[in-house]
């Protein structure tokens, strides 16, 4: 990411924080804050890793899903504050089954949003049409 002048970021992908993320990260699962396929806000991380670390997640699916799908996703610390509870991570590697996840809340994403604009409202970032 980086910064125009005037403050505003210039992401290469887009972050959504509606539909939630649940993901495993070294044997615990984490929720996420927000995500795109650039990267994840991890919320309530507890553990060890600090910014400039590479993991692998290896499970990911939507919040409230009976079962997460196996995956192989490559990424770098980019924040980390466990007492705060975060864990920001860059993505620079995801497979084809992460990448149907990904596409699948992507859809869900696209169908919250097109439902707002039919009532007319628009939700903000991480709210859905009825938090509006």
């Amino acid at each position: 990411m980086t910064k125009k002048a005037d403050g505003q970021d210039q992401r290469r992908h887009a972050r959504v924080a509606d539909p939630d993320m649940r993901l495993k990260i070294g044997g615990k699962t984490y929720r996420s804050v927000n995500w795109s396929l650039g990267g994840i806000l991890v919320d309530n991380y507890q553990g060890e890793l600090s910014a400039g670390s590479l993991l692998t997640i290896t499970e990911i699916g939507p919040v409230g899903a009976r079962k997460m799908t196996t995956v192989d996703i490559r990424a770098r610390v980019i924040r980390a504050d466990a007492g705060a509870g975060y864990l920001a991570v860059q993505i620079f590697e995801i497979d084809t089954p992460a990448y149907a996840v990904f596409q699948e809340l992507m859809n869900k994403r696209m169908l919250l949003v097109r439902g707002a604009d039919r009532t007319g409202n628009r939700p903000g970032p991480g709210r859905s049409p009825a938090a509006t």
